[in-house]
This record gives C-alpha cells, sequence and structure tokens, in this order.
C-alpha cells in the first residue's frame, strides 16, 4: 500500500495549476477558456472541463489524476478555512468557553481527518498511524473539554448550594423551602 508521492498535475506550470486550483476552489472559469472549442457549460466546472483546459493548454491529464488531485485540494482549502475559523473562535475565547470551543475544534478536525482518510488514496503505514494518532489525540482533547465541562458546572452548582444555604440562615428560610429553590431553581438534587 503505497502512496504517489507526486501527482501527474505537480509538473504542470505554475500559472496553469493556479488556473485549476481556482476552477476547483473557486468554481471560476478561466479567463482564457475556450469556449469556441469546449464550450461553457452551466454552473461550476466539472473534472471534465479540467482535462479539457489542459488539453487547451497542451497537456494530456486523465480525469482521475484531475479528480485526486481536486478531493486532495478540496481537503486542505477546508482544513485551511477551518484553521481560520478556530482562529477566529480563539480570538473571543474566554475561561467560560474554552472547553466548549476546545471540543468542537476536535470534532471539526476529527471529521477532517477522517474525510481525508476515506478519500480513497492510499497511505503508508505510518501516514495511517500518524492520522489514527490524531484522532485519538482529538478524541482525548474532547473527553477531556468535557470533564471540565462537568466540573465547572458541578463546581458553579456547590457554590450556588452554599449560597443558598448562607441566605438561607440569614434569611431564616425553612429548610423545606431551600431544598424546592435548590432543586425546582438551581438543579440541584440534595
Amino acid at each position: 500500500m503505497s502512496r504517489r508521492v507526486h501527482s501527474s498535475l505537480d509538473n504542470l506550470p505554475a500559472p496553469l495549476r493556479d488556473a485549476l486550483t481556482r476552477m476547483v476552489v473557486d468554481n471560476a472559469w478561466p479567463q482564457d477558456w475556450d469556449v469556441k472549442n469546449y464550450g461553457l457549460a452551466p454552473g461550476k466546472p466539472r473534472y471534465e472541463d479540467l482535462v479539457s483546459y489542459c488539453k487547451q493548454k497542451g497537456f494530456e491529464i486523465s480525469k482521475s489524476a484531475i479528480g485526486r488531485w481536486a478531493e486532495q485540494l478540496k481537503v486542505f482549502t477546508l482544513m485551511k478555512s477551518s484553521g481560520l475559523m478556530a482562529r477566529d473562535v480563539m480570538a473571543g475565547l474566554t475561561e467560560e468557553n474554552a472547553p466548549k470551543t476546545q471540543k468542537a475544534a476536535a470534532e471539526m478536525a476529527t471529521a477532517l481527518l477522517l474525510k481525508l482518510m476515506v478519500s480513497g488514496d492510499d497511505f503508508t503505514s505510518k501516514q495511517l498511524k500518524e492520522v489514527s494518532q490524531a484522532i485519538r489525540d482529538l478524541a482525548q482533547v474532547s473527553i477531556k473539554a468535557d470533564q471540565y465541562i462537568r466540573e465547572q458546572v458541578k463546581a458553579k452548582a456547590e457554590k450556588a448550594d452554599k449560597a443558598i444555604t448562607t441566605l438561607g440562615k440569614k434569611k431564616k428560610i425553612a429548610p423545606e423551602i431551600l431544598k424546592q429553590i435548590r432543586e425546582e431553581v438551581y438543579g440541584i438534587i440534595s
């Protein structure tokens, strides 16, 4: 199970690769698309269109090579945009929302890694091991975030319980009323 290191698209000139990238990522038709000979399909460019564009430029690239390259490019682009979203979220991070944010980021990254693994590419055993370890680590982050959230909720409940007890003693509130406040208002079962 060996993975090809290079795609046949790696040998294309950079301007052509850039145009193909825009076709895949931005769904943009190139300015120099030969409408006369190749027509212009409505909507976004298809893999067949990328093959035709390469042919127009004098390069023979198979549709399957385009497909493999495009899928890797989509995953890379998705991971890059996820990184940007994560940075935006982290900018507004507080101690209060940190565990939920960590959990969401870990779940998002895990989904991306799983998508990469099922993309159909052959991976070396080392690459599979690294991706599996990353998924395990991300799952641990999610579990730790859940534990921390539960600990925060428990600490807040204990603090509220102490505050209710203190207030009840000061105001001489009956124990039955305090119990009702704990259970119905704060959700604390004593």
